[in-house]
């Protein structure tokens, strides 16, 4: 900590304790500020030889990010709660502030990928084509979804023109549960033929105050990654945070809300770790939440208000209990993606109100498990790509996995529908 602060301005008096931003950054927390607060401070910063090198505005709220010697001082005023957030990072690399010169060389292209739900319902993967024929890939799969790293590689090999090395301009991770991040580490195996330039992501510390209400096996498995992260030297990690604007090739992000926020909340929940994106291709605008819940639901929506309306989202947490109604209300979104079985999304639909609220704001709905879906951008109502069902739920080893039951009739009616929307056993 001594080492951060003699790297940065003096902080202002008062504020919350420092909070531990996971990578050795830290975040200091000031109430009741005002934009001129933030001002002050970044003259101070500017005044010790840093220098801007983004600054960006989303509604009432401010950002700049300044540098030095490689050093990243990420600093926000947000109106709606009078807050001043000031980021201490000497840990990221950094991002594209500007839009790049990039050759067109094909159609942008949204999928949303039937991870294989054979073992587990969850799980969630996003695949964009940018415009020169490189990937940003949002998330993984389970390790239970077993072949997945040959199915997800297997895919971008067949964009990726022959003779031409799969390039993935980004990989971004929404938080570090096992089924977003799962086959990652076994697509780095085929790193001969995949180049990936850089990981967007910031995973929260396994020794933060609330990790004893998570699950071990979770924080083991977010250690291993970011060991993983760290043998990849050549890869660049960059460790995003709140308001932050930059883009990969023709594709313009916004990052709406990371666990720094929560912060001095509770993080009981793991899932409000998430960070959540905002995504603007080709004249669409497409919100990936990942499992976002309740704490980051009454974060962004005050925040943002009608900023967040989108023509395309991510349902948040699969489905499961995720954001509030609210969201999806100021959102607004006419497309609707569950990244679920359709059996699970069937199980709950009638048990949880917001699943049936988000539908009905919906012009359409799609579900994972059913095939990967195909979004050409700029997209519109009713344009979608359906391809087959590749997957199907092996009734008897999800049993002996999670105990789930279904009786006879059931399997057969859920077989039939399979095979009727084109699915093989």
């Amino acid at each position: 900590m001594e080492n951060i602060l003699n790297k940065i301005p003096a902080l202002p008096q008062g504020g919350e304790a420092p909070y531990d931003c996971n990578n050795g950054v830290w975040l200091f927390l000031f109430r009741n500020k005002e934009k001129a607060d933030m001002e002050a401070y970044v003259a101070e910063a500017l005044n010790i030889g840093y220098t801007v090198f983004d600054e960006t505005s989303f509604g009432e709220n401010f950002y700049t990010t300044l540098v030095k010697n490689g050093f990243c001082l990420h600093i926000y005023f947000t109106a709606h709660d009078s807050s001043l957030r000031i980021v201490a990072d000497g840990f990221t690399d950094l991002y594209e502030p500007k839009k790049p010169q990039v050759e067109e060389r094909c159609s942008t292209t949204l999928w949303q990928f039937e991870v294989d739900h054979t073992l587990i319902d969850c799980g969630m993967c996003y695949i964009i084509r940018c415009c020169d024929n490189s990937f940003f890939v949002i998330d993984s799969a389970h390790p239970y979804s077993i072949n997945d790293d040959e199915r997800i590689y297997n895919f971008l090999r067949k964009y990726t023109p022959a003779g031409e090395k799969i390039k993935v301009a980004g990989w971004f991770f929404s938080h570090a549960h096992e089924d977003h991040v799962g086959k990652f580490c076994d697509i780095l195996r085929y790193k001969n033929d995949i180049e990936i330039e850089a990981i967007y992501y910031n995973f929260i510390s396994t020794e933060h105050r609330d990790s004893h209400n998570w699950m071990n096996s979770g924080k083991n498995f977010q250690r291993m990654y970011e060991q993983l992260f760290e043998e990849h030297s050549e890869i660049k990690k960059i460790k995003l945070h709140s308001g932050q604007h930059f883009f990969v090739r023709n594709l313009e992000f916004r990052v709406l809300c990371t666990h720094e926020d929560v912060y001095p909340n509770s993080n009981l929940n793991y899932n409000d770790s998430s960070t959540m994106l905002i995504m603007n291709a080709c004249g669409n605008t497409v919100q990936f939440p990942g499992d976002a819940g309740y704490e980051e639901n009454d974060i962004v929506c005050p925040r943002f208000g009608k900023l967040l309306k989108c023509d395309i989202m991510q349902a948040a947490h699969h489905g499961h209990m995720g954001t509030k109604t609210e969201f999806y209300e100021l959102s607004d979104a006419k497309t609707i993606l569950f990244p679920t079985t359709q059996i699970k999304y069937d199980e709950e639909f009638e048990k949880i109100k917001v699943n049936r609220d988000a539908v009905a704001i919906a012009d359409e709905c799609f579900i994972a498990s059913n095939g990967t879906m195909e979004f050409n951008l700029p997209y519109k109502v009713g344009e979608a790509i359906h391809h087959d069902d590749e997957t199907f739920e092996d009734f008897d080893g999800i049993y002996n996995l999670w105990a789930y039951t279904y009786t006879d009739e059931r399997k057969q009616e859920l077989r039939d529908l399979f095979q009727k929307n084109g699915g093989k056993l």
